[in-house]
């Protein structure tokens, strides 16, 4: 019997009118639907998106906490890629949806490594999403980028220490996954004295869809926000 695919589908940024043809049209072919959840009990926005085009299939739940530790993720990336080989033996084909794209920041490229050493026969496949950055500056109505300006993306879990040297080299600077270190992401651009160049934005692609200036934002932010730095060497 061969192998089933691998499809890891990119959902768009939360709007299910922003989810591709190409991505509904799979979704709607495979015979097993992976959704991430972060925590035991949690839903999966990303398998609400797409009910209406999943509906009668088998949908396996893979657990993947909110972590940065490698060493601690490990064992859940394990336990999905020997859940999808599971399927992927017996012939049945696989997607693997998120949120965004599945290359941008996404768990789908630890658990695709995972399978890649399992099941080296099995055809992997990746369908784009709109990636949440691009949703956001859509949202916003402004240009990302424009001419000869640079752009600079990273996690703020990581290496937010660099935030200053690379300040001044780039006109734009997206930090991701802002949420748990929020308090430490606003003191440090306060130091900087780039505060008044920054804005919070969440829930982009969404009807809730939220955006202000980072020194008006306080408390907790939404898992799904970002900061946007615009205008630095301007």
């Amino acid at each position: 019997m061969p192998v089933g695919k691998l499809y890891g589908v990119g959902l768009g940024p939360g709007d299910p009118k922003l989810i591709t043809i190409k991505a509904k049209e799979i979704l709607e072919e495979v015979d097993v639907v992976c959704a991430p959840i972060s925590k035991v009990g949690r839903r999966s926005i990303a398998l609400e998106m797409v009910k209406p085009y999943v509906k009668g299939k088998e949908i396996l739940t893979l657990l993947f906490p909110m972590h940065t530790d490698p060493d601690i993720l490990r064992p859940y990336w394990e336990k999905a890629g020997a859940e999808i080989c599971n399927r992927l033996k017996e012939g049945k084909d696989v997607a693997f949806i998120t949120i965004g794209d599945p290359s941008f920041y996404s768990t789908f490229i630890n658990v695709m490594e995972i399978i890649r050493e399992r099941q080296r026969d099995a055809e992997i496949i990746t369908i784009p999403g709109v990636a949440s950055i691009l949703a956001c500056f859509a949202g916003l109505n402004e240009p990302l980028v424009d001419k000869d300006e640079k752009l600079a993306v990273f996690p703020a879990e990581y290496g937010l220490e660099e935030l200053e040297e690379i300040s001044k080299f780039f006109d734009t600077i997206v930090l991701m996954k802002v949420s748990r270190s929020f308090d430490k992401i606003y003191k440090k651009l306060d130091k900087l004295g780039l505060l008044d160049k920054a804005v919070l934005v969440s829930k982009c692609g969404t009807r809730d869809f939220f955006s202000s200036p980072l020194r008006e934002v306080k408390g907790k932010v939404d898992f799904l926000s970002m900061i946007i730095l615009k205008g630095l060497r301007g």
